[in-house]
């Protein structure tokens, strides 16, 4: 048995919550919460962590050198570094505009990669 000690950060009120796991590592108890909310962040923490990747991309002719992007929904953690190495080897040519889908459906995930800011062309 183990327990997984974790503070929710999907609303202000930043509940304390405790997942009690078996020695399978199946959830046998979550506990802590407040929302509904809290009880699913918990559950997807320690079952298949998400997370938003923010980043930058290679401009071609443009007026800046790279433009800042991110994922449009938290992607599972355990692609970070697929999702990475295939962004590193992208590049866009100017002009970019703000939240222009960059790269579709990125590793399969459903999330987009979209421009966080707009880069005119030269």
């Amino acid at each position: 048995m183990k327990d997984v000690d974790m503070v929710c950060i999907q609303c202000p009120m930043g509940c304390k919550i405790k997942v009690s796991l078996d020695d399978d590592e199946k959830v046998t108890e979550i506990s802590g919460y407040t929302c509904k909310s809290g009880k699913d962040y918990a559950l997807q923490e320690v079952t298949d962590p998400h997370r938003v990747i923010t980043t930058s991309i290679k401009v071609i002719g443009g007026n800046l050198p790279l433009v800042s992007v991110k994922t449009s929904k938290p992607v599972p953690k355990r692609l970070v570094l697929e999702i990475m190495d295939i962004i590193k080897n992208s590049q866009v040519h100017a002009p970019v505009e703000l939240n222009q889908i960059i790269i579709s459906n990125i590793a399969e995930t459903g999330s987009d990669i979209l421009a966080t800011k707009s880069v005119e062309k030269l």
